[in-house]
């Protein structure tokens, strides 16, 4: 075996390496390192014990991938990462706040309390598992599910789901074969609704805000949704397309959109709707609060632009009519 400068093994070198700095006791022992050895580092400061039986080879505040590696190693070589922590270990991007280890466990085994690490159990955990991922992971599809379930709210629900979609990391019709396997998966309708929905192009939560609240439940006509179009700046794709009336609407939420760069291609891209001849109307968050307000422009830019039928009042208290839409000469109004 080779050897460091200071006598240590090199392969146990290149594992704590491989993991972060984190190591256990039964891993160092293979290494002919013994509890006294331990015990006479942490002494001295030059490792320190995170869990028991866990330790690492530095001191000071812990790196997120540290802690991870040193939960996984305190709790088992039969436990996955779940979650959000397995969704940062794949590297998808999101509003990742759970900032615990998040582990899943077999049914049948237990585990003492650690701190920061959360401990979920499976009854079939083997089969929710990637192959090749060490330390072991769930697939990423179940990942996704397990967190988009657990977020109290819809749009944070659909924000895991679609934005995993919109980076490419997976598809709508992957997530859903996925969720038929999840049977007991709190939320499975909601979760199936919002991955329908992206089935249909929709890729944001506003989009999908948009297309029930607005489109569908005042009946609009069934729009495109991410059209590509090729304009002298290039390749763009418009969030909401009605081709037959070259009317656009565009859905921009607060994120993303603040930055000069995103707001130079946004103008970009509707000025480039504008020059083809298409009208282009801009909605942000106020169409989650005000989806009758919405409906009532988008029926009146495409009344404008040659739809003959007639939106539909979703509620009593709806501000759209419909009796004198285009009929006899006279504009739809709203009833206010």
């Amino acid at each position: 075996m080779g050897r460091t400068t200071d006598g240590e093994v090199a392969e146990f070198v290149e594992l704590r390496r491989r993991q972060a700095g984190a190591f256990s006791r039964a891993q160092a022992k293979a290494h002919r390192i013994t509890d006294k050895v331990l015990q006479r580092r942490c002494r001295a400061r030059q490792i320190q014990r995170v869990h028991s039986g866990v330790y690492v080879d530095f001191t000071g505040p812990l790196p997120w991938e540290t802690r991870m590696w040193a939960a996984w190693l305190a709790c088992g070589p039969e436990t996955a990462l779940t979650g959000e922590t397995a969704l940062r270990r794949y590297g998808v991007t999101g509003d990742w706040r759970d900032d615990r280890i998040q582990l899943a466990l077999p049914h049948s085994r237990r585990v003492d309390p650690r701190p920061g690490v959360a401990i979920s159990r499976h009854r079939d955990l083997a089969s929710l598992l990637h192959g090749s991922r060490e330390p072991r992971m769930v697939r990423l599809d179940v990942a996704l599910l397990v967190t988009a379930s657990a977020d109290p709210d819809v749009a944070g629900r659909a924000a895991v789901l679609l934005d995993a979609c919109r980076q490419r990391r997976t598809t709508p019709a992957r997530l859903l074969a996925e969720l038929d396997s999840f049977t007991q998966l709190p939320g499975r309708r909601m979760l199936r609704q919002i991955l329908g929905d992206a089935a249909e192009g929709v890729h944001s939560f506003l989009e999908q805000a948009y297309l029930r609240r607005v489109e569908r439940a005042h009946g609009l006509p069934k729009a495109g949704r991410q059209v590509r179009a090729s304009t002298t700046a290039g390749v763009v794709y418009r969030d909401v397309e009605y081709p037959s009336y070259g009317v656009v609407v565009e859905l921009d939420g607060q994120a993303g959109h603040a930055d000069s760069i995103s707001r130079w291609r946004d103008m970009t891209r509707d000025n480039a709707a504008a020059t083809s001849g298409k009208l282009t109307l801009r909605f942000g968050y106020q169409l989650v609060s005000q989806p009758c307000e919405t409906a009532f422009q988008v029926a009146a830019a495409l009344h404008y632009r040659g739809w003959r039928g007639s939106p539909r009042p979703c509620s009593p208290t709806c501000l759209v009519v419909t009796p004198s839409f285009h009929r006899g000469g006279e504009d739809f109004i709203p009833n206010r």
